[in-house]
């Protein structure tokens, strides 16, 4: 992704190559722009209306008047979280554009779709709303996308004639305003189940599509509610240009962290591509388990505080054989597998002090249907251990597992509180270990970073916090953190009354499936203690599923540990990559050229795997002046989400691991084969203690979706950051 130079430009004349800024019929209308929506939709994708041997890169353009719009914000965030390849032309800053802009040759156009932030590109002041481009540039942006027959998005704008569209009947926020996708929707978004929740916040426009005689120029695509006559709105919607070309029109706008923006994003950026793009994108849901076997100190209501002193003022909050049970009935409903991190000296501590433990008994006879990460064998805090005591905490507890018949790949590692990350000693101790991939908190450090060869997944932290067994609890902490004891800053929101154990849940579930929706295969984390008692993770959870399920019908893949690194691993790749890549199609063939050795995530293909309507997939491109059509190269093996294969013969490797230790128990492949958590039916579609450490959690995100309000939890009660 690549930002246009831009050159300043000081007056409104046209002399010396500047811009006369022209007022649009809108020019009085409300210089709109409140914050919210990106909804794009269409048509089934369509070829590019091109003549034979035309070259069109894969490369978007996005405009804008200024660079502050919430539209334009959102829809580079969306190319970026795709990994689409996109330019970026700040209209009143940038040198005009002219055909040289927009194509290298007659027969070469540079960009596949066109995004404009708002319709005109309009900018408001007292003097009433301009265009940041003159007629001359218009005009060239035009004739462009006439010949080439590229597709024009505009982002957010009031509704008026020229967009093929009525003035509105109601203008305001249009929070929660009910949106259905039509049939012609359907196919644009085929991924979404039907109804778009429009979030809060978001400012907008009703308004119905011209009546004209003969073919109607406007197909609605996300309609809103009905006028007076009974004619419903259009938010989303496909004009038919008279001048040769499509252009998506919406009226609602939004930032890049609102719902619908979120939700249409995807399929805004397949309409405007024609359905054919560089860029890949999956939905993720990975449930780690931590502490499993260990008990954690309990939240003090009183006292506003909580004691690690191993139940002596509260009993520990441990899991029972009864939760097993629950926890087993909530992955066959779900579909979900929860992935249990576990530390075996909880086990072996429980068994010392009462001749048996029943929780073990449970999880060891369905250690099958979990998945399983080392935890360290009592987790202690690592920030100043040695190298031989992180290594026997690793190693104790591999061997722990193998003697309970636990399958797990043993180059993945959670540290207890995700310490000893800063401890020197920490890179030798995990190449000594054989650790490949550690965890991180993703409050913190989200971005993957090395310590040694070993390699950091981040987590998503959350509010459902470590250190609660009942509903009561874990909302009375909550309300301490958020209300009580609460200052506002740039990554916290405070509370001005005291929460609901509702809107907790509403809270929680906003948070989570947002992260859902980001092409982001980061897992999120939680604790024994949120399965046991009332089962603090269930509500904010099933809220997650019944959320994705009503908006969503494509499954939700589940990344192993490793498979998440790999996954984010080649995201980065491509992130650095994509500028020096060349993409473009030509009768009908996609081509793909690198200097380097580099794999492409490309959508449109005839290869790859089906997922929401798009075949998608990432191929290997080999360094070199010659470019690849897709359809002959060799696709990249995925980091799995479903394909073991190799995975199962790496496998075998480790079986002489450990001088032998563990061998005939074998190591789990990854997620839980070709299962989906759901299918969309659509051919293809798979889805694939040693408590004197003081165990020092962090607690989530904040609701504001910065870094997370957290405890200490240290023995004096003390609250601080983790």
């Amino acid at each position: 992704m690549t930002t246009r130079s831009m050159l300043t430009t000081t007056d409104s004349t046209t002399a010396s190559g500047g811009r006369a800024r022209r007022p649009l019929i809108v020019a009085t209308a409300r210089c709109l722009l409140a914050a919210t929506l990106v909804v794009i939709a269409a048509m089934a994708p369509s070829a590019f209306a091109a003549e034979a041997g035309d070259r069109i890169d894969l490369k978007v353009l996005v405009l804008s008047a200024n660079g502050f719009e919430a539209s334009f914000q959102a829809w580079t965030a969306a190319l970026k979280r795709e990994g689409v390849p996109f330019d970026t032309l700040i209209a009143n800053e940038a040198a005009p554009i002219t055909s040289d802009t927009l194509t290298a040759s007659p027969t070469h156009a540079r960009y596949q779709a066109v995004i404009l932030a708002t319709g005109g590109l309009l900018e408001c002041s007292a003097l009433g709303c301009f265009s940041a481009l003159d007629a001359g540039e218009w005009a060239a942006l035009n004739a462009f996308q006439t010949r080439f027959g590229v597709r024009r998005v505009v982002a957010y704008t009031y509704p008026t004639p020229e967009f093929g569209l009525n003035y509105p009947f109601h203008a305001g926020d249009l929070a929660g305003t009910p949106a259905q996708l039509t049939t012609g929707g359907k196919a644009a978004f085929a991924y979404l189940a039907g109804a778009v929740a429009i979030d809060t916040g978001a400012y907008g426009y009703l308004a119905t599509p011209l009546a004209t005689e003969g073919p109607a120029p406007f197909e609605t695509l996300v309609a809103g509610p009905a006028d007076a006559a009974g004619t419903a709105a259009a938010l989303v919607g496909v004009h038919n240009r008279t001048d040769g070309f499509e252009e998506l029109v919406i009226t609602v706008d939004g930032n890049a962290s609102q719902l619908h923006s979120l939700l249409l994003a995807h399929g805004l950026i397949g309409w405007a591509t024609g359905g054919v793009h560089l860029g890949y994108r999956r939905n993720y849901f990975t449930l780690h388990i931590d502490d499993v076997f260990l008990g954690d100190d309990r939240w003090d209501v009183n006292d506003n505080v909580t004691y690690e002193d191993d139940g002596a003022t509260n009993p520990v909050v441990r899991m029972n054989a009864a939760d097993v049970t629950r926890a087993l009935a909530w992955q066959t409903t779900t579909g979900l597998k929860l992935d249990m991190v576990f530390n075996g000296g909880g086990s072996d501590e429980a068994i010392a002090e009462n001749g048996s433990d029943a929780l073990t008994k449970a999880l060891l006879k369905a250690r099958k249907q979990f998945r399983w990460i080392n935890h360290t064998y009592s987790h202690p805090n690592l920030n100043a251990s040695t190298q031989a005591e992180i290594v026997a905490e690793i190693t104790k507890n591999l061997d722990w597992a193998w003697a309970n018949k636990i399958n797990l790949d043993p180059r993945e590692l959670v540290t207890g509180e995700h310490s000893g990350l800063s401890n020197l000693a920490m890179p030798a101790a995990l190449a000594q270990a054989k650790i490949s991939w550690f965890a991180a908190d993703n409050s913190y450090d989200p971005t993957p970073f090395n310590l040694g060869e070993a390699v950091s997944v981040p987590r998503h932290p959350s509010n459902v916090y470590y250190n609660v067994g009942t509903f009561a609890e874990q909302l009375d902490e909550y309300n301490y953190l958020y209300f009580d004891h609460c200052t506002n800053t740039a990554t916290t929101t405070c509370l001005t009354a005291p929460a609901t154990y509702a809107q907790y849940v509403n809270s929680e579930a906003t948070i989570m499936i947002r992260h859902l929706l980001t092409n982001d295969a980061r897992p999120h984390y939680f604790h024994q203690a949120n399965l046991a008692e009332d089962g603090t993770l269930y509500p904010v959870a099933d809220e997650v599923l019944k959320r994705y399920t009503t908006w969503l019908s494509v499954p939700l893949f589940q990344p192993t540990f490793r498979e998440s690194s790999l996954i984010l691993a080649q995201q980065q790749a491509w992130a650095g990559n994509a500028g020096a890549v060349k993409g473009w199609v030509v009768d009908g063939k996609i081509y793909v050229q690198s200097a380097t050795a580099v794999e492409v995530p490309v959508t449109g293909a005839e290869a790859g795997s089906w997922y929401g309507g798009d075949r998608s997939g990432w191929f290997k491109v080999p360094g070199g002046d010659a470019a690849v059509v897709i359809t002959e190269a060799e696709e990249a093996a995925l980091p799995n989400l479903g394909k073991y294969e190799q995975w199962q013969l790496e496998t075998q490797k480790w079986n002489a691991w450990k001088h032998g230790k563990g061998k005939g128990h074998g190591w789990g492949h990854g997620s839980h084969g070709k299962q989906g958590w759901k299918s969309s039916g659509k051919g293809g579609d798979t889805g694939c203690s040693s408590k004197s450490g003081g165990k020092s959690k962090s607690h989530g995100e904040s609701k504001s979706g910065g870094k997370s309000k957290s405890q200490s939890g240290k023995k004096s009660g003390k609250k601080g950051h983790h």
